[in-house]
């Protein structure tokens, strides 16, 4: 009879600590699926940070070492254009790209100047979520497939 109680008590002990796992596992992947891409100036306004990448795809980029030319298929940052049409068609312009921890950091071979309107895109929205992120959530980014920063430098 005693054994019989204590396999019982054991039984409903574990189902506790399995809910309880349970609810922990669904918190990191709801906050997990609400990370973010941003992009933004650094203090000294030099140079733009990209942040909000998932781990993997930081040590991915990391391991491959792509020359800035192939940069800009992932990052790229261009001068606006009057021209709402030709904005597309705008050349990335030409810089230095670095990773340093959790960021990437484009640094322009010319410094930008001073009330030019320019815009960043980060054309990687889908490669926030891990794989088992999409199948526990079964939900994808609803995006024009980049996320864009528009900027200007003023007199401080």
């Amino acid at each position: 009879m005693k054994l019989n109680m204590k396999l019982k008590n054991l039984f409903h002990i574990s189902i506790v600590i399995l809910i309880l796992f349970n609810s922990c596992r669904q918190d990191t992947v709801q906050n997990a699926t609400q990370k973010k891409l941003i992009i933004r100036f650094n203090p000294e306004s030099n140079s733009l940070e990209l942040i909000g990448l998932a781990n993997h795809v930081i040590e991915e980029l990391k391991s491959d070492s792509l020359p800035d030319s192939l940069w800009t298929n992932f990052f790229a940052v261009y001068e606006d254009s009057n021209d709402p049409e030709m904005r597309d068609f705008q050349p990335a312009i030409e810089g230095a790209y670095t990773i340093e921890g959790d960021l990437i950091r484009f640094k322009p071979k010319i410094d930008f100047r001073w009330k030019q309107l320019y815009f960043a895109r980060c054309y990687t929205k889908l490669l926030l979520q891990d794989a088992e992120d999409l199948i526990e959530t079964r939900e994808l980014f609803n995006s024009d497939g980049f996320t864009e920063y528009k900027f200007y430098l003023s007199k401080k």
